[in-house]
């Protein structure tokens, strides 16, 4: 954990207005937890695709800005807040939402910070804030607060303890937990279980797994993920032009065939998707992948291979959860993907995030057999 940081002169904090301005942003993380052995340092280069102001579909359909602390003209914390008008239309709760959080441990930067957050969405009539999501529910969501012995995996939020000491200083409260579960792949007999359950079912030829591939196959994924996903909690659906600019986003280091469709009867009912450990891989390249990071990303992905992987989305259609074709379809799906992350050289397997509650995930990736390594939380208070 890097040291408590005394205040030597004000905090001044401006906003991001342009790609400029973004690596300030950037360098604010490495302000924050440089020093900690756990922390991957983010990739400048994926930032400024994500936070240049206007540049993504998300972006351009929401009111979001971010800023970023300086003293003494360094760069010590960051924020962002955003209106969600797919949030506010799905749910109604009047709640705006904070993310790509990062700040030293000093109560006037965080202070000087959520100031700025909370007066940007009081200015658009919202009432209270919650998060941390960088930038959705969609995106990397929830504050580590359980986990911290070990590196995070791609795409999933690491801080140090103190990120939720000072929320909870500034009056915010944990209203959901998210969770990982991580196993050893050498350990797992998943696969050939579910085989052995398939060769009983009278109706095994009827359920099928094919890789997302073609023209369709990423209308296809979103249009199963949002009714899949429609019932959880604080569930928001992603619009077709997120769906694609994600997907392209992913495509330089996601292998072809891991993402998966199950379909019934010739009807798509269960998807997942599964990503190389990015975390590992830019571990010691500072965030940056120029002038030889991209040809040691592109080594360590393409020909060594990482030691651990990722699945984001694993689920079926709201109308097959508590039925036995749901079920197996979930149960094929993971088993699936054990045997291309062994095939791609990996050795453990993580599965986050799910809600806390979500019992049906949760009990077959335990029985993989997975343990549960991290937790997140979302926190939320009034304004």
């Amino acid at each position: 954990m890097p040291p408590v940081q005394h205040p030597s002169s004000a905090v001044d904090v401006r906003p991001v207005r342009s790609a400029r301005d973004l690596k300030p942003f950037w360098r604010a993380a490495l302000a924050a937890q440089g020093g900690d052995p756990n922390f991957s340092p983010p990739l400048l280069q994926e930032l400024k695709e994500t936070l240049t102001p206007g540049a993504t579909p998300f972006a351009r359909a929401n009111d979001g800005r971010a800023w970023t602390a300086f003293r003494d003209g360094a760069p010590v914390g960051r924020i962002y807040a955003v209106k969600h008008h797919a949030h506010l239309a799905a749910h109604g709760d009047g709640a705006g939402h904070f993310g790509f959080l990062e700040a030293i441990d000093d109560d006037a930067v965080w202070d000087a910070l959520f100031a700025t957050a909370f007066g940007f969405l009081r200015e658009r009539g919202l009432t209270q804030v919650t998060g941390p999501y960088s930038a959705s529910v969609n995106h990397e969501c929830g504050l580590l607060v359980e986990g911290f012995d070990t590196p995070s995996t791609t795409h999933t939020n690491y801080a140090p303890p103190y990120y939720a000491r000072q929320l909870e200083r500034l009056g915010f409260r944990g209203v959901k937990d998210i969770v990982g579960y991580e196993g050893e792949l050498a350990e797992s007999r998943l696969p050939e279980r579910v085989a052995r359950a398939r060769s009983r079912w009278r109706s095994a030829s009827d359920l099928t797994l094919r890789s997302a591939v073609g023209p369709d196959a990423v209308a296809t994924i979103n249009d199963v993920y949002n009714d899949g996903w429609s019932v959880n909690w604080g569930a928001v659906p992603v619009t077709i032009d997120e769906a694609r600019f994600l997907a392209e986003l992913a495509q330089p280091i996601l292998p072809r065939d891991w993402s998966t469709i199950a379909d019934w009867r010739g009807e798509p009912i269960g998807i997942l998707t599964m990503a190389p450990d990015l975390n590992e891989a830019i571990h010691d390249l500072g965030g940056r992948l120029a002038p030889f990071g991209w040809a040691k990303l592109l080594w360590r992905l393409k020909v060594a291979g990482l030691a651990r992987v990722r699945v984001p989305i694993i689920g079926v259609r709201r109308g097959w959860r508590g039925t036995r074709v749901g079920a197996m379809a979930a149960a094929m799906l993971l088993a699936d993907a054990v045997e291309k992350a062994r095939k791609a050289k990996a050795k453990r397997l993580e599965v986050s995030w799910m809600l806390e509650d979500n019992r049906n995930v949760i009990h077959l990736v335990a029985g993989m057999p997975a343990r549960r390594t991290k937790t997140w939380r979302i926190y939320q208070r009034s304004l």
